[in-house]
Protein backbone atom coordinates (compact mmCIF):
# COMPACT_ATOMS: atom_id res chain seq x y z
CA UNK A 1 0.00 0.00 0.00
CA UNK A 2 1.34 3.43 -0.91
CA UNK A 3 2.26 5.67 1.96
CA UNK A 4 -0.65 7.88 2.84
CA UNK A 5 -3.17 5.75 0.97
CA UNK A 6 -6.53 5.19 2.58
CA UNK A 7 -7.38 1.78 3.99
CA UNK A 8 -9.94 0.10 1.79
CA UNK A 9 -11.99 -1.46 4.57
CA UNK A 10 -14.53 -2.91 2.21
CA UNK A 11 -12.00 -4.79 0.13
CA UNK A 12 -12.21 -8.49 0.88
CA UNK A 13 -9.94 -10.01 -1.73
CA UNK A 14 -7.04 -12.16 -0.63
CA UNK A 15 -4.66 -9.81 -2.40
CA UNK A 16 -1.99 -7.99 -0.42
CA UNK A 17 -0.10 -4.85 -1.21
CA UNK A 18 3.67 -4.99 -1.60
CA UNK A 19 4.25 -3.14 1.70
CA UNK A 20 4.89 -4.80 5.04
CA UNK A 21 4.04 -1.63 6.97
CA UNK A 22 1.03 0.61 6.60
CA UNK A 23 1.65 2.69 9.74
CA UNK A 24 4.01 2.48 12.76
CA UNK A 25 1.65 0.28 14.78
CA UNK A 26 2.20 -2.54 12.30
CA UNK A 27 5.67 -3.04 13.78
CA UNK A 28 3.96 -4.49 16.87
CA UNK A 29 2.02 -6.95 14.71
CA UNK A 30 5.15 -8.07 12.88
CA UNK A 31 7.06 -8.52 16.14
CA UNK A 32 4.16 -10.69 17.36
CA UNK A 33 4.55 -12.89 14.27
CA UNK A 34 8.30 -13.17 14.78
CA UNK A 35 7.81 -14.21 18.40
CA UNK A 36 5.40 -17.05 17.57
CA UNK A 37 8.00 -19.72 18.51
CA UNK A 38 8.91 -18.02 21.80
CA UNK A 39 6.20 -19.69 23.87
CA UNK A 40 8.12 -20.81 26.92
CA UNK A 41 10.43 -18.02 28.02
CA UNK A 42 10.55 -16.11 31.29
CA UNK A 43 9.76 -12.92 29.34
CA UNK A 44 6.23 -13.98 28.40
CA UNK A 45 2.85 -13.80 30.12
CA UNK A 46 2.04 -16.95 32.08
CA UNK A 47 -1.18 -18.50 30.81
CA UNK A 48 -2.25 -22.13 30.93
CA UNK A 49 1.11 -23.86 31.14
CA UNK A 50 2.89 -21.72 28.57
CA UNK A 51 4.31 -18.21 28.64
CA UNK A 52 4.00 -16.59 25.20
CA UNK A 53 4.71 -12.98 24.25
CA UNK A 54 2.77 -12.66 21.00
CA UNK A 55 -0.78 -12.74 22.48
CA UNK A 56 -0.09 -9.65 24.59
CA UNK A 57 1.28 -7.86 21.53
CA UNK A 58 -1.91 -8.74 19.64
CA UNK A 59 -3.96 -7.08 22.39
CA UNK A 60 -1.76 -3.97 22.14
CA UNK A 61 -2.08 -3.96 18.34
CA UNK A 62 -5.87 -4.10 18.57
CA UNK A 63 -5.95 -1.26 21.11
CA UNK A 64 -3.81 0.90 18.84
CA UNK A 65 -6.06 0.12 15.87
CA UNK A 66 -9.39 0.18 17.67
CA UNK A 67 -10.88 2.38 14.91
CA UNK A 68 -11.00 -0.68 12.67
CA UNK A 69 -12.99 -2.82 15.10
CA UNK A 70 -16.40 -2.03 13.55
CA UNK A 71 -15.19 -3.44 10.23
CA UNK A 72 -13.88 -6.59 11.91
CA UNK A 73 -17.12 -6.88 13.87
CA UNK A 74 -19.13 -7.01 10.65
CA UNK A 75 -17.42 -10.25 9.66
CA UNK A 76 -16.59 -11.94 13.00
CA UNK A 77 -19.23 -10.56 15.41
CA UNK A 78 -20.09 -13.96 16.91
CA UNK A 79 -16.47 -14.70 17.87
CA UNK A 80 -15.92 -11.19 19.21
CA UNK A 81 -19.00 -11.43 21.45
CA UNK A 82 -18.31 -14.98 22.63
CA UNK A 83 -15.90 -13.98 25.45
CA UNK A 84 -18.66 -11.78 26.92
CA UNK A 85 -20.98 -14.79 26.92
CA UNK A 86 -18.31 -16.87 28.67
CA UNK A 87 -17.98 -14.22 31.39
CA UNK A 88 -21.75 -14.12 31.83
CA UNK A 89 -21.96 -17.92 32.11
CA UNK A 90 -19.12 -17.89 34.67
CA UNK A 91 -21.25 -15.89 37.09
CA UNK A 92 -22.97 -19.14 38.13
CA UNK A 93 -19.64 -20.76 39.05
CA UNK A 94 -18.37 -17.65 40.79
CA UNK A 95 -21.52 -17.38 42.94
CA UNK A 96 -21.67 -21.06 43.85
CA UNK A 97 -17.94 -21.82 44.23
CA UNK A 98 -16.06 -18.54 44.52
CA UNK A 99 -13.62 -16.58 42.43
CA UNK A 100 -9.83 -16.64 42.32
CA UNK A 101 -8.71 -13.26 41.05
CA UNK A 102 -5.29 -14.39 39.82
CA UNK A 103 -6.35 -17.47 37.87
CA UNK A 104 -9.51 -15.79 36.59
CA UNK A 105 -7.38 -12.94 35.25
CA UNK A 106 -4.98 -15.36 33.54
CA UNK A 107 -7.83 -17.20 31.84
CA UNK A 108 -9.53 -13.96 30.78
CA UNK A 109 -6.30 -12.68 29.28
CA UNK A 110 -5.90 -15.97 27.39
CA UNK A 111 -9.41 -15.80 25.95
CA UNK A 112 -9.21 -12.09 25.09
CA UNK A 113 -5.76 -12.38 23.52
CA UNK A 114 -6.97 -15.30 21.41
CA UNK A 115 -9.73 -13.13 19.99
CA UNK A 116 -7.15 -10.33 19.63
CA UNK A 117 -5.12 -12.65 17.38
CA UNK A 118 -8.16 -13.06 15.12
CA UNK A 119 -8.81 -9.31 15.08
CA UNK A 120 -5.14 -8.55 14.40
CA UNK A 121 -5.01 -10.90 11.41
CA UNK A 122 -8.11 -9.28 9.95
CA UNK A 123 -6.92 -5.72 10.50
CA UNK A 124 -3.44 -6.39 9.12
CA UNK A 125 -4.25 -8.51 6.08
CA UNK A 126 -7.84 -7.79 5.05
CA UNK A 127 -8.27 -4.16 6.07
CA UNK A 128 -4.76 -2.70 5.86
CA UNK A 129 -3.78 -5.25 3.20
CA UNK A 130 -0.23 -5.78 4.43
CA UNK A 131 1.95 -8.05 2.32
CA UNK A 132 1.06 -11.56 3.40
CA UNK A 133 3.96 -13.11 1.51
CA UNK A 134 6.53 -11.07 3.39
CA UNK A 135 4.77 -11.66 6.71
CA UNK A 136 4.87 -15.43 6.15
CA UNK A 137 8.57 -15.12 5.30
CA UNK A 138 9.12 -13.48 8.71
CA UNK A 139 7.34 -16.38 10.39
CA UNK A 140 9.51 -18.85 8.50
CA UNK A 141 12.71 -17.06 9.54
CA UNK A 142 11.53 -17.03 13.17
CA UNK A 143 10.93 -20.78 13.19
CA UNK A 144 14.26 -21.47 11.47
CA UNK A 145 15.94 -19.47 14.23
CA UNK A 146 14.06 -21.42 16.90
CA UNK A 147 15.13 -24.67 15.22
CA UNK A 148 18.72 -23.41 15.34
CA UNK A 149 18.27 -22.78 19.06
CA UNK A 150 17.26 -26.43 19.42
CA UNK A 151 20.37 -27.57 17.55
CA UNK A 152 22.54 -25.45 19.86
CA UNK A 153 20.76 -26.94 22.88
CA UNK A 154 21.35 -30.45 21.54
CA UNK A 155 25.07 -29.80 21.03
CA UNK A 156 25.40 -28.08 24.41
CA UNK A 157 23.77 -31.02 26.19
CA UNK A 158 25.90 -33.67 24.49
CA UNK A 159 29.14 -31.69 24.67
CA UNK A 160 28.39 -30.47 28.20
CA UNK A 161 28.78 -26.77 27.36
CA UNK A 162 27.70 -25.48 30.75
CA UNK A 163 27.46 -21.73 29.92
CA UNK A 164 24.90 -22.43 27.18
CA UNK A 165 22.99 -24.90 29.36
CA UNK A 166 22.80 -22.32 32.18
CA UNK A 167 21.72 -19.61 29.73
CA UNK A 168 18.88 -21.82 28.49
CA UNK A 169 17.84 -22.64 32.05
CA UNK A 170 17.77 -18.94 32.93
CA UNK A 171 15.75 -18.06 29.82
CA UNK A 172 13.11 -20.81 29.78
CA UNK A 173 10.16 -20.81 32.17
CA UNK A 174 10.08 -24.61 32.53
CA UNK A 175 13.34 -26.46 32.04
CA UNK A 176 13.77 -29.82 30.37
CA UNK A 177 17.40 -29.04 29.70
CA UNK A 178 19.80 -30.80 30.19
CA UNK A 179 17.56 -33.88 29.91
CA UNK A 180 16.31 -33.02 26.41
CA UNK A 181 15.90 -30.08 24.08
CA UNK A 182 12.77 -27.93 23.97
CA UNK A 183 13.71 -25.16 21.49
CA UNK A 184 11.87 -22.05 22.79
CA UNK A 185 8.67 -23.87 23.70
CA UNK A 186 7.15 -24.36 27.13
CA UNK A 187 7.12 -28.12 26.61
CA UNK A 188 8.83 -30.40 24.08
CA UNK A 189 5.38 -31.91 23.47
CA UNK A 190 4.18 -28.55 22.11
CA UNK A 191 6.42 -28.76 19.04
CA UNK A 192 3.62 -30.33 17.02
CA UNK A 193 1.23 -27.49 17.90
CA UNK A 194 3.54 -25.04 16.17
CA UNK A 195 4.55 -27.20 13.22
CA UNK A 196 1.13 -28.60 12.40
CA UNK A 197 -1.11 -25.95 13.90
CA UNK A 198 0.64 -22.97 12.30
CA UNK A 199 3.28 -23.84 9.71
CA UNK A 200 1.52 -26.68 7.89
CA UNK A 201 -1.78 -24.80 7.43
CA UNK A 202 0.17 -21.81 6.13
CA UNK A 203 1.83 -24.20 3.70
CA UNK A 204 -1.58 -25.44 2.54
CA UNK A 205 -2.78 -21.87 2.06
CA UNK A 206 0.28 -20.43 0.35
CA UNK A 207 1.65 -23.49 -1.48
CA UNK A 208 5.14 -22.30 -0.51
CA UNK A 209 7.73 -25.06 -0.76
CA UNK A 210 9.91 -23.35 1.81
CA UNK A 211 7.22 -23.85 4.45
CA UNK A 212 6.97 -27.54 3.58
CA UNK A 213 10.73 -27.92 3.85
CA UNK A 214 10.83 -26.06 7.18
CA UNK A 215 8.02 -28.16 8.65
CA UNK A 216 9.59 -31.47 7.62
CA UNK A 217 13.13 -30.52 8.67
CA UNK A 218 11.85 -29.25 12.01
CA UNK A 219 9.72 -32.36 12.66
CA UNK A 220 12.30 -34.96 11.69
CA UNK A 221 15.10 -32.93 13.26
CA UNK A 222 13.20 -32.80 16.56
CA UNK A 223 12.69 -36.57 16.43
CA UNK A 224 16.35 -37.20 15.58
CA UNK A 225 17.48 -35.03 18.49
CA UNK A 226 15.21 -36.89 20.92
CA UNK A 227 12.81 -34.05 21.68
CA UNK A 228 10.04 -36.43 22.68
CA UNK A 229 7.59 -39.13 21.70
CA UNK A 230 4.60 -36.93 20.92
CA UNK A 231 6.27 -35.10 18.03
CA UNK A 232 6.76 -38.43 16.28
CA UNK A 233 3.10 -39.39 16.71
CA UNK A 234 2.02 -35.89 15.64
CA UNK A 235 4.19 -36.10 12.55
CA UNK A 236 2.70 -39.41 11.38
CA UNK A 237 -0.87 -38.14 11.82
CA UNK A 238 -0.16 -34.73 10.27
CA UNK A 239 1.64 -36.18 7.25
CA UNK A 240 -1.31 -38.48 6.57
CA UNK A 241 -3.66 -35.48 6.54
CA UNK A 242 -1.14 -33.46 4.53
CA UNK A 243 -1.16 -36.11 1.79
CA UNK A 244 -4.96 -36.17 1.76
CA UNK A 245 -4.95 -32.41 1.12
CA UNK A 246 -2.28 -32.20 -1.58
CA UNK A 247 -2.84 -35.46 -3.48
CA UNK A 248 -5.28 -35.66 -6.38
CA UNK A 249 -7.03 -38.96 -5.64
CA UNK A 250 -8.61 -39.13 -9.09
CA UNK A 251 -5.40 -40.74 -10.31
CA UNK A 252 -4.45 -44.27 -9.24
CA UNK A 253 -0.74 -43.40 -9.38
CA UNK A 254 -1.21 -40.64 -6.80
CA UNK A 255 -3.20 -42.93 -4.50
CA UNK A 256 -0.41 -45.54 -4.60
CA UNK A 257 2.24 -42.90 -3.84
CA UNK A 258 0.19 -41.52 -0.94
CA UNK A 259 -0.40 -44.95 0.59
CA UNK A 260 3.27 -45.89 0.24
CA UNK A 261 4.27 -42.58 1.83
CA UNK A 262 1.97 -43.00 4.83
CA UNK A 263 3.05 -46.63 5.33
CA UNK A 264 6.74 -45.70 5.06
CA UNK A 265 6.43 -42.88 7.60
CA UNK A 266 4.32 -45.08 9.87
CA UNK A 267 6.75 -47.98 9.75
CA UNK A 268 9.74 -45.68 10.23
CA UNK A 269 8.01 -43.90 13.10
CA UNK A 270 7.05 -47.20 14.69
CA UNK A 271 10.64 -48.41 14.46
CA UNK A 272 11.94 -45.28 16.17
CA UNK A 273 9.28 -45.43 18.89
CA UNK A 274 9.93 -49.08 19.65
CA UNK A 275 13.55 -48.17 20.38
CA UNK A 276 12.52 -45.33 22.70
CA UNK A 277 12.83 -46.08 26.43
CA UNK A 278 9.60 -44.24 27.33
CA UNK A 279 7.63 -46.07 24.65
CA UNK A 280 9.06 -49.42 25.75
CA UNK A 281 8.00 -48.66 29.33
CA UNK A 282 4.52 -47.64 28.18
CA UNK A 283 4.14 -50.83 26.17
CA UNK A 284 5.37 -52.98 29.03
CA UNK A 285 3.48 -51.29 31.88
CA UNK A 286 0.58 -49.47 30.22
CA UNK A 287 -0.13 -45.69 30.06
CA UNK A 288 -1.14 -45.33 33.71
CA UNK A 289 1.99 -46.98 35.08
CA UNK A 290 4.57 -46.88 32.33
CA UNK A 291 5.47 -43.19 32.30
CA UNK A 292 5.57 -40.48 35.00
CA UNK A 293 4.34 -37.72 32.68
CA UNK A 294 1.58 -39.83 31.07
CA UNK A 295 0.28 -40.84 34.50
CA UNK A 296 0.14 -37.22 35.65
CA UNK A 297 -1.66 -36.13 32.46
CA UNK A 298 -4.24 -38.87 32.83
CA UNK A 299 -4.84 -37.80 36.42
CA UNK A 300 -5.23 -34.15 35.40
CA UNK A 301 -8.04 -35.21 33.08
CA UNK A 302 -9.63 -37.71 35.46
CA UNK A 303 -9.95 -35.28 38.38
CA UNK A 304 -12.17 -32.65 36.72
CA UNK A 305 -14.17 -35.36 34.93
CA UNK A 306 -14.89 -36.98 38.30
CA UNK A 307 -16.00 -33.54 39.53
CA UNK A 308 -18.40 -33.26 36.56
CA UNK A 309 -19.94 -36.64 37.27
CA UNK A 310 -20.64 -35.73 40.87
CA UNK A 311 -22.05 -32.30 40.01
CA UNK A 312 -24.20 -32.30 36.82
CA UNK A 313 -25.18 -28.62 37.09
CA UNK A 314 -21.58 -27.45 37.11
CA UNK A 315 -20.82 -29.88 34.29
CA UNK A 316 -23.53 -28.17 32.21
CA UNK A 317 -22.80 -24.56 33.14
CA UNK A 318 -19.19 -24.67 34.29
CA UNK A 319 -17.26 -24.05 37.47
CA UNK A 320 -16.43 -20.52 36.29
CA UNK A 321 -13.43 -18.78 34.75
CA UNK A 322 -10.32 -19.51 36.82
CA UNK A 323 -11.96 -22.23 38.93
CA UNK A 324 -10.30 -25.23 37.32
CA UNK A 325 -8.37 -25.85 40.55
CA UNK A 326 -11.65 -26.18 42.47
CA UNK A 327 -12.90 -28.84 40.06
CA UNK A 328 -9.65 -30.77 40.36
CA UNK A 329 -9.83 -30.52 44.16
CA UNK A 330 -13.40 -31.86 44.16
CA UNK A 331 -12.51 -34.80 41.94
CA UNK A 332 -9.06 -35.42 43.40
CA UNK A 333 -9.83 -38.37 45.70
CA UNK A 334 -12.14 -40.08 43.20
CA UNK A 335 -9.51 -39.71 40.48
CA UNK A 336 -6.87 -41.11 42.86
CA UNK A 337 -8.98 -44.20 43.47
CA UNK A 338 -9.77 -44.54 39.77
CA UNK A 339 -6.09 -44.34 38.84
CA UNK A 340 -5.21 -46.99 41.42
CA UNK A 341 -7.97 -49.23 40.07
CA UNK A 342 -6.42 -48.83 36.60
CA UNK A 343 -3.06 -50.02 37.90
CA UNK A 344 -1.44 -46.65 38.44
CA UNK A 345 0.57 -45.45 41.43
CA UNK A 346 -0.49 -41.87 42.25
CA UNK A 347 1.37 -41.98 45.56
CA UNK A 348 4.66 -42.38 43.73
CA UNK A 349 3.99 -39.43 41.41
CA UNK A 350 5.15 -36.13 42.87
CA UNK A 351 3.22 -34.11 40.30
CA UNK A 352 -0.05 -35.74 41.35
CA UNK A 353 0.72 -35.22 45.04
CA UNK A 354 1.38 -31.52 44.37
CA UNK A 355 -2.08 -31.20 42.81
CA UNK A 356 -3.55 -32.11 46.20
CA UNK A 357 -1.91 -29.14 47.93
CA UNK A 358 -1.12 -26.50 45.29
CA UNK A 359 0.81 -23.49 46.64
CA UNK A 360 -1.27 -20.33 47.08
CA UNK A 361 -3.23 -19.17 44.03
CA UNK A 362 -1.16 -21.42 41.81
CA UNK A 363 -2.61 -22.04 38.35
CA UNK A 364 -3.54 -25.67 37.79
CA UNK A 365 -3.83 -27.01 34.25
CA UNK A 366 -5.00 -30.20 32.55
CA UNK A 367 -3.12 -29.93 29.21
CA UNK A 368 -6.39 -30.78 27.44
CA UNK A 369 -8.37 -27.93 25.85
CA UNK A 370 -11.67 -29.80 25.94
CA UNK A 371 -11.46 -30.71 29.62
CA UNK A 372 -10.38 -27.17 30.51
CA UNK A 373 -13.16 -25.52 28.52
CA UNK A 374 -15.98 -27.77 29.77
CA UNK A 375 -14.74 -27.44 33.35
CA UNK A 376 -14.60 -23.65 33.29
CA UNK A 377 -17.50 -22.84 30.96
CA UNK A 378 -19.68 -25.95 30.90
CA UNK A 379 -20.86 -28.52 28.39
CA UNK A 380 -23.56 -26.17 27.08
CA UNK A 381 -20.99 -23.56 26.04
CA UNK A 382 -18.72 -26.24 24.59
CA UNK A 383 -21.52 -27.39 22.28
CA UNK A 384 -22.28 -23.74 21.47
CA UNK A 385 -18.63 -23.13 20.53
CA UNK A 386 -18.59 -26.21 18.31
CA UNK A 387 -21.83 -25.16 16.57
CA UNK A 388 -20.44 -21.65 16.12
CA UNK A 389 -17.33 -22.92 14.33
CA UNK A 390 -19.26 -25.35 12.11
CA UNK A 391 -21.81 -22.65 11.25
CA UNK A 392 -18.94 -20.27 10.45
CA UNK A 393 -17.56 -22.75 7.92
CA UNK A 394 -20.99 -23.36 6.41
CA UNK A 395 -21.88 -19.68 6.21
CA UNK A 396 -18.69 -18.97 4.29
CA UNK A 397 -19.25 -21.97 1.96
CA UNK A 398 -15.82 -23.23 2.95
CA UNK A 399 -16.43 -26.96 3.28
CA UNK A 400 -13.78 -28.71 1.20
CA UNK A 401 -11.02 -31.26 1.56
CA UNK A 402 -8.52 -28.84 3.03
CA UNK A 403 -10.97 -27.40 5.55
CA UNK A 404 -12.01 -30.83 6.81
CA UNK A 405 -8.41 -32.05 7.19
CA UNK A 406 -7.39 -28.79 8.85
CA UNK A 407 -10.29 -29.04 11.30
CA UNK A 408 -9.51 -32.70 12.09
CA UNK A 409 -5.88 -31.76 12.71
CA UNK A 410 -6.93 -29.03 15.15
CA UNK A 411 -9.27 -31.41 16.96
CA UNK A 412 -6.37 -33.80 17.46
CA UNK A 413 -3.75 -31.21 18.44
CA UNK A 414 -5.84 -29.58 21.17
CA UNK A 415 -6.27 -32.91 22.98
CA UNK A 416 -2.88 -32.28 24.63
CA UNK A 417 -2.79 -28.50 24.62
CA UNK A 418 -5.17 -26.11 26.35
CA UNK A 419 -3.93 -22.64 25.35
CA UNK A 420 -7.01 -20.59 24.49
CA UNK A 421 -4.74 -17.90 23.04
CA UNK A 422 -2.74 -20.22 20.79
CA UNK A 423 -2.70 -19.11 17.16
CA UNK A 424 -3.80 -22.33 15.42
CA UNK A 425 -7.57 -22.07 16.02
CA UNK A 426 -7.70 -18.32 15.35
CA UNK A 427 -5.77 -18.66 12.10
CA UNK A 428 -8.32 -21.26 10.98
CA UNK A 429 -11.30 -19.06 11.89
CA UNK A 430 -9.79 -16.06 10.11
CA UNK A 431 -8.89 -17.98 6.94
CA UNK A 432 -12.39 -19.44 6.72
CA UNK A 433 -13.96 -16.05 7.40
CA UNK A 434 -12.17 -14.11 4.70
CA UNK A 435 -11.52 -16.90 2.21
CA UNK A 436 -7.96 -15.63 1.89
CA UNK A 437 -5.48 -17.83 0.11
CA UNK A 438 -1.96 -16.67 0.96
CA UNK A 439 -0.48 -16.84 -2.52
CA UNK A 440 3.22 -17.39 -3.24
CA UNK A 441 3.29 -14.50 -5.66
CA UNK A 442 2.86 -10.82 -4.83
CA UNK A 443 1.32 -10.33 -8.25
CA UNK A 444 -2.17 -8.87 -8.05
CA UNK A 445 -4.83 -11.56 -8.48
CA UNK A 446 -8.29 -11.20 -9.93
CA UNK A 447 -10.78 -9.89 -7.39
CA UNK A 448 -13.25 -12.50 -6.26
CA UNK A 449 -15.71 -13.26 -3.47
CA UNK A 450 -14.18 -14.58 -0.21
CA UNK A 451 -16.09 -17.85 -0.26
CA UNK A 452 -15.14 -18.56 -3.85
CA UNK A 453 -11.51 -17.86 -3.07
CA UNK A 454 -11.49 -20.38 -0.25
CA UNK A 455 -13.29 -22.98 -2.38
CA UNK A 456 -10.59 -22.65 -4.99
CA UNK A 457 -8.22 -24.46 -2.66
CA UNK A 458 -10.11 -27.72 -3.12
CA UNK A 459 -8.55 -28.89 -6.32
Amino acid sequence: MKRGAKHNVGYTSAISSTDLLSDPTDVIFLVALVLFPAGGTVFGFSMMYWSPISPILFILYVLLNVRFLPHVFERFRAFLLFPLVLIFVSIYGWLTIGIHAHTAFQTLVAVVSGVACLISLDIAFRIKRLDIRKAVTLIMVAYWVSFGVGVVQFLAIHLQVQPIIRLCQMTLERNYIPSRIQFLFAEPSYIGMHLFGVLMPLCWLTKRKGLAALTLVYAFGAVAMGAGVRILIDTVIALALWLVVIVNFHKVRNIVIAVVGVVAVGVGGGFVMLHNARVQSLLANGPVAGDFSATARIFRTLAPVEAWLSDPLHMLYGFGIGNLKDAIARGYEAAWRQLEAMGGNPEGNGEIRLLGTPPGDHYIFTMNAYVDFITEFGLVMFVAALVLILAHITRNHAWNKMTVCWLLLLVYLYIQFEGYAFYALWLFIWAVGVGALLETSTRVQNEREPAAAFQASDE
